[in-house]
């Protein structure tokens, strides 16, 4: 039974030696047992993701660069395997899977760029990204801030190394966006494995090992149809005016979209037509609307929308104004306010008759009007797509005459029936009136070329003897009246 057992194991040690000999090519070793000085890398991660980013390998002499053989790879079974030329890295990069995949290798590494017989030596992970960036490869950061909130987010809490290589555990995504912008724009995002995430499009939770994992899920992302959407906010509620904002985040991958409002196209948009991702739109009158963002990508021949329906609803102003009288006057000013006063205009009315146009941005909200006595009625009213009723606030004003104090003396001229009348009141140099005698009126005087002096010889008999004006203010006019008895 014994020899049975050693039998099973040495025959499946055999077919483990036949498989990695197929996946590493001759020239290769087994893997072996981490020595410890693999580094993980995210660089060789990418590199390795990008030598075999067509259907077809290219040819060595076709990529970026190509290393110096041998190199010693890392798994992350911590397993390493020594490479020695090129077949024997497509074999390696052919043969990973999602249990068993490479995730680093040992420095220094010396590699040749295409089309140059330099060798330059890399002795670390910065070097490598360096190399990256000279080959214009997307790094890890750029896949993930091109993918990351639209095809997937973190299924929190998860841990990430900062730059100094200390774990932070985050929560939220107040604190990922915290903790990311503090790392600056060179930072390459490093995960602690397994990593948890939540990927669209119904955001189910997918365990990530490793970042052959991560590359997976970003091949995915940029296979599938991206998701469109968009926010919408009221800009100016009494002409139905609402301003649309295209912000989802694969905009730069669709590049082109269409806007269309009840089925009917609007315009084009996106950063392909060095659009504003913007649409405004001022809706004729309240109502339910269909409001839509089109597309069609390479991965997507038949189309993706993204649409929301919006309720327009009927809203009429709260108009308002108040006053007050200059005193000693009919002068009344007039000054309205009330939410939303920039956005619209509307008309003052005293009597029902149009005054003034005013409101919108270069109104001052102020009138000014001299009222005749009586009973006035000032109104404001406007009409909007919004209030196509129309909406008006009325106040009615009591306007009380303001007359002026009239006031005269008498005096006899020694005995005989000859008088002389002098009127005294305030303002009488701007005042006209007129001297009546029993009803008749005898002369005009006041103002600035009237002496305030009345002359006049009575017969026997009794007399009434007044002064009466009539002014704006006043337009029935006063008067004040002596009795005067003539023997």
């Amino acid at each position: 039974m014994k020899n049975f057992n050693t039998y099973i194991r040495l025959y499946a040690l055999l077919i483990m030696i036949s498989f990695f000999s197929s996946c590493v090519n001759d020239d290769s070793f087994l893997p072996e047992e981490n020595t410890g000085n693999v580094i993980s890398s995210t660089a060789l991660v990418t590199v390795l993701n990008n030598f075999d980013s067509v259907a077809n390998f290219p040819t060595e002499n076709e990529q970026c660069f190509r290393f110096v053989y041998p190199i010693i790879l890392g798994y992350n079974t911590d397993s390493t395997i020594r490479v020695e030329s090129y077949d024997g890295l497509v074999d390696v990069i052919s043969s990973q899977g999602a249990n068993f995949n490479v995730t680093g290798l040992e420095f220094p590494i010396n590699i040749i760029f295409k089309n140059t017989d330099v060798t330059i030596s890399i002795i670390n992970e910065i070097a490598l990204l360096n190399v990256l960036s000279e080959c214009e490869f997307d790094t890890i950061r750029d896949d993930f801030d091109q993918f990351f909130d639209g095809c997937f987010t973190f299924d929190y809490p998860v841990t990430l190394f900062d730059n100094a290589g200390e774990e932070t555990e985050i929560t939220t995504d107040d604190a990922f966006q915290t903790f990311y912008q503090e790392q600056g724009i060179a930072y390459q995002p490093s995960f602690k494995f397994p990593l948890s995430v939540l990927v669209s499009p119904n955001f189910e939770s997918t365990e990530i090992e490793t970042y052959f994992g991560f590359y997976r899920l970003i091949e995915s992302c940029e296979s599938r149809c991206p998701n469109l959407s968009f926010s919408f906010e009221l800009t100016d509620q009494f002409n139905l005016g609402y301003q649309f904002t295209a912000d989802f985040p694969d905009i730069e991958v669709v590049g082109t979209y269409d806007w269309f409002v009840d089925g009917q196209f609007i315009e084009s948009d996106g950063p392909n037509n060095q659009g504003d991702n913007l649409l405004m739109r001022d809706f004729g009158s309240s109502g339910t609307y269909e409001v839509c963002i089109k597309a069609e990508t390479p991965n997507c021949p038949e189309g993706i929308e993204f649409c929301t329906q919006i309720d327009v609803a009927e809203v009429c102003p709260e108009l308002f104004f108040d006053f007050e009288q200059e005193q000693g006057t009919l002068a009344y000013t007039f000054t309205s306010s009330f939410s939303g006063i920039e956005e619209l205009s509307y008309q003052w009315y005293i009597d029902d008759q149009l005054i003034e146009e005013d409101g919108g941005a270069n109104g001052d909200n102020i009138l000014s009007s001299n009222l005749s006595p009586g009973v006035r009625e000032v109104c404001i009213r406007t009409e909007t797509p919004s209030c196509p009723n129309g909406a008006e606030y009325c106040k009615e004003i009591t306007v009380e005459p303001i007359c002026p104090n009239l006031f005269f003396t008498l005096e006899q001229e020694g005995n005989t029936t000859s008088y002389n009348f002098t009127a005294e009141f305030g303002n009488i140099d701007t005042i006209t009136y007129q001297w009546e005698i029993d009803g008749d009126v005898i002369e005009q005087d006041g103002g600035q070329s009237g002496d305030n002096i009345f002359f006049f010889q009575f017969d026997p008999g009794s007399y009434e003897i007044c002064i009466r004006t009539t002014t704006d203010t006043c337009p029935d006019g006063t008067e004040f009246c002596e009795q005067l008895v003539i023997e």
